[in-house]
């Protein structure tokens, strides 16, 4: 089997000994086909992962043992945070999975004053975070948090950096040399656009206004031209 990921939970794992949830050994056995004698990866979803060994398949419980572990696999050496204004439709699950794959650690929805949705589904939301997670091997599922209002997110503290993306700036991510980038919270808004008064408290806050394109993006399209320049910059900062 070529580098199947399997999410097993850490209390599944106890002296080297591992065994698969009934939905992940069901995937192994029937949709891959799965046999005894083979090795497959396991992601711990709170950052280690493990190469097994496949050594029982009795009454379809999928067990063996760990052969290595791998702390932080998968794992970028700097931590994102995305802010995310809501967006309709599947465009928000395109976003999400892409966040997670471009190894963001955590996703916070913001409902901001143009956002045509105001709801969200966590649950198959967070579905298609653990599938982007599996699908990309990370070893930790980034934190997928309940919506907040705009005005609720201000009142918030954080650490690090913040950016705010937007078109109007005349500044790209790889010109604020200055800025720290090992911990990076970036704000991608909705279809909608910020509001004036948004923006207007974004320079109140002195959060760094920067543009990703020549062009106006898509808000799941800006989030993946984001947390690619973000992590380009920090490689670059870091040689």
């Amino acid at each position: 089997m070529n580098e199947h990921f399997f999410h097993v939970q850490p209390e599944a794992i106890a002296q080297k000994k591992f065994s698969l949830s009934k939905e992940e050994g069901l995937h192994f056995l029937k949709s891959l086909r799965g046999e005894i004698g083979e090795q497959i990866w396991l992601l711990d979803a709170k950052g280690i992962a493990y190469l097994a060994l496949v050594k029982d398949t009795s009454n379809g419980v999928v067990s063996g043992e760990i052969t290595k572990t791998f702390p932080n696999y998968g794992e970028s050496p700097n931590d994102i945070h995305l802010i995310l204004g809501l967006i309709k439709g599947r465009r928000m699950d395109v976003a999400i999975e892409k966040a997670v794959e471009f190894g963001v650690k955590s996703i916070q929805p913001i409902i901001f004053e143009r956002c045509i949705k105001k709801k969200l589904n966590l649950k198959r939301l967070n579905r298609v975070v653990v599938a982007a997670a599996k699908q990309s091997g990370r070893s930790y599922f980034p934190n997928l948090s309940e919506p907040l209002s705009f005005l609720e997110w201000t009142r918030r503290r954080f650490e690090g950096t913040t950016l705010v993306c937007h078109y109007s700036s005349d500044s790209y991510i790889h010109d604020l040399e200055f800025q720290d980038l090992r911990s990076v919270n970036v704000i991608i808004g909705p279809e909608g656009d910020f509001s004036p008064k948004e923006l207007t408290v974004f320079q109140e806050l002195k959060i760094p206004n920067v543009k990703l394109s020549p062009r106006r993006l898509r808000s799941e399209s800006a989030c993946s031209a984001a947390l690619n320049q973000i992590n380009q910059a920090y490689q670059i900062q870091n040689g």
